[in-house]
């Protein structure tokens, strides 16, 4: 790999100049991006109530949640072949409609107290979430290329404002008494609709190469594996920050720092807030610095930020080493994304199911993980252990690499 120009800043009479479809394709993939973050955000906001509900204990409620993650994990390369055969537009809205009927699906198990109903359900979500992770991203990186300007951290962001939308949903409905079931049904039908619509404004789908042309060169499988796997890192490291801060932050505040257990989730907030900032502003710095020296960057801030979190002798330096962790980790998801779908001579949409598939194996086994060297040894410990996926995608990172196809410059002035 090799450290990509940076897109080509366009001046403000060519931004005039764009096509609205552009425009609306842009505008359309954040709504999918939102879209896909909402929808299975307002079950998560109830998770308290489905477990009382179903009367589990945690470790048997921890096995049946497990089920989302997992139906990503078996979709292996199924979302690449989905997306080839569909296009990335009808792969949204069918992956958006297979999340909705499988949440609509675990929430009828809730009604219904059967466990089994619910775990059902939340494998058919997460193999469509799979599906959809695949077309939005690779929508995203499509748009992006039009712009000719980094713009894929942006709709990342606007997941993060979709799903606190969805969660804002749940714990309205909540309130309300609304049933499970109901709520779920609704919110299904709505998202459905929002994706359908958004991706009628996706980008067409590139032409079909000639008959006649030339196939491509495609690496072996060695070599693919020796592209992918630094990317694979990059986004490891990213997801492993998140699921410090999701699982085990207000663990780290409330042990470890004597914080008051109502008042640890402040370090979630804290982390997530910085992601957020670090995702808006993300698609400037690299523009700006380029892909490789905002990487480098980012996973020191990362490597930094956990250890400064895990060994930091107060709540304060504490919460201060969440922010840099957080904001560290903004970029490196979309950039492992943008990275894997150049890689040359893989079939289309390959490199980021490949990126996807290994995020969502490794996180079914990231946590636990991170519970037995606890139990072992302490938190800190384990968290340093963890920084170690950081620290060897850095490493990778320092050193020379194998070139990659450069970013395809389409006309952003249509």
């Amino acid at each position: 790999m090799h450290e990509s120009t940076p897109p080509t800043a366009t001046s403000g009479s060519a931004r005039r100049r764009r096509a609205p479809s552009l425009r609306r394709s842009r505008a359309a993939t954040m709504a999918a991006f939102a879209t896909n973050g909402a929808l299975p955000a307002s079950l998560l906001a109830r998770y308290a109530e489905v477990k009382d509900a179903l009367e589990l204990s945690p470790a048997i409620f921890g096995l049946v949640v497990v089920g989302f993650g997992l139906g990503g994990a078996l979709a292996l390369h199924m979302p690449g072949v989905i997306n080839r055969w569909l296009g990335v537009a009808r792969t949204a809205s069918f992956g958006t409609l297979l999340m909705g009927g499988g949440l609509t699906l675990a929430a009828a198990g809730v009604a219904l107290g059967n466990p089994w109903v619910v775990v059902a359900g939340l494998l058919i979500t997460g193999f469509g979430d799979a599906a959809v992770d695949v077309s939005q991203n690779s929508q995203g990186l499509r748009v992006q290329t039009a712009y000719r300007r980094s713009l894929l951290n942006s709709m990342h962001a606007g997941w993060s404002i979709g799903a606190a939308l969805g969660g804002a949903v749940g714990i309205l409905a909540a309130v309300l008494g609304v049933p499970l079931a109901t709520h779920m049904a609704v919110w299904a039908l709505i998202c459905v609709a929002a994706m359908t619509l958004s991706a009628r404004a996706f980008m067409p789908e590139p032409d079909a190469e000639p008959e006649d042309a030339e196939p491509p060169v495609r690496p072996s499988g060695w070599s693919t594996v020796k592209i992918l796997l630094p990317l694979a890192l990059i986004a490891l490291a990213g997801i492993s920050v998140e699921d410090v801060g999701n699982n085990w932050s207000a663990v780290l505040l409330s042990t470890e720092r004597g914080m008051d257990a109502a008042s640890a989730g402040v370090g979630l907030t804290v982390l997530l807030a910085a992601q957020f900032i670090g995702r808006m502003i993300g698609d400037r710095v690299i523009d700006r610095l380029g892909e490789r020296t905002s990487l480098i960057l980012s996973l020191s801030a990362v490597i930094i930020g956990l250890l400064g979190a895990a060994w930091a002798p107060g709540v304060a330096l504490t919460l201060v080493g969440l922010a840099v962790a957080g904001l560290g980790c903004a970029v490196t998801v979309p950039l492992a994304f943008a990275r894997a779908d150049r890689v040359p001579g893989l079939p289309a949409h390959s490199g980021v199911t490949w990126i996807s598939w290994a995020m969502r194996a490794v996180m079914l086994s990231l946590s636990p993980a991170i519970g037995v060297m606890t139990q072992g040894s302490s938190l800190p410990v384990a968290i340093s252990v963890i920084v170690g996926i950081a620290a060897l995608a850095l490493a990778l990172q320092l050193r020379p690499r194998p070139q990659l196809q450069p970013e395809p410059r389409a006309a952003a002035d249509r």
